[in-house]
């Protein structure tokens, strides 16, 4: 049985991995240093009692841009939410349990991993072991869809503290925490010429984040127009 954190950061079909087929030809061909980044905030939920199909975020998870606080610049993105994970593990699972918030980091699909170098973000909130984190789907074969994804936790990659209140990861993108083969096999396909299908930060447990300065391909990003 796959376990239920798998579901959230790992299945294919949520929105985290989805869509990325238009933007990996064009990618392919400006796969340039710098890179040009964007971020896209987005939040979905996968109810009980089966946790298979991805709905709506509704009130369980937020994902948006926000004036109200910010490293540097005027914005960062909002991540929050509102449902406790442990109650996925109970008898009588709380809608909304397994839902989640990220922003997907766009401009970087179909490079190779390696070409990433260091990748990170600043938050605000805790900096937790697995929320925040990177989610990173990789293609080994070439056909553009996703063969695994690679985690890159925040707690063990602490790089600093930028500002009160603030806290800075990175690490390379060729040395995950962890990472699975689909449909769940420890990771053994994960080279540095995989190439990318998505990059994402993600959370999946109780809180609220505030992310910030997001850094992949020698570019950072914080601002919703890519600067």
């Amino acid at each position: 049985m796959v376990a239920l954190p798998f579901l959230v950061s790992a299945c294919v079909n949520e929105p985290t991995a989805a869509g990325t087929g238009s933007r990996l030809s064009a990618a392919r061909l400006l796969a340039v240093d710098p890179v040009s980044l964007k971020l896209d905030p987005t939040a979905g939920n996968f109810p009980p009692p089966d946790f298979l199909r991805q709905r709506g975020n509704g009130p369980y998870s937020q994902a948006q841009w926000t004036n109200k606080v910010a490293l540097e610049g005027k914005f960062s993105v909002l991540l929050a939410k509102t449902v406790d994970f442990a109650s996925c593990y109970t008898e009588t699972p709380q809608n909304g349990c397994m839902a989640f918030a990220a922003v997907i980091v766009t401009g970087v699909e179909g490079m190779m991993i390696k070409d990433l170098g260091d990748i990170g973000f600043s938050v605000s909130g805790s900096c937790g072991a697995g929320s925040p984190r990177f989610n990173l789907y990789y293609d080994t074969d070439g056909d553009g869809q996703a063969d695994g994804v690679a985690f890159y936790g925040c707690a063990a990659n602490v790089s600093g503290m930028p500002a009160t209140g603030w806290t800075s990861m990175s690490m390379s993108a060729v040395a995950p925490d962890f990472c699975y083969t689909f449909p769940s096999d420890p990771c053994t396909l994960l080279t540095p010429g995989s190439t990318v299908v998505e990059l994402s930060v993600l959370v999946d447990e109780l809180g609220v984040w505030h992310i910030d300065r997001v850094q992949a391909a020698g570019s950072t990003t914080g601002e919703p127009n890519g600067t």
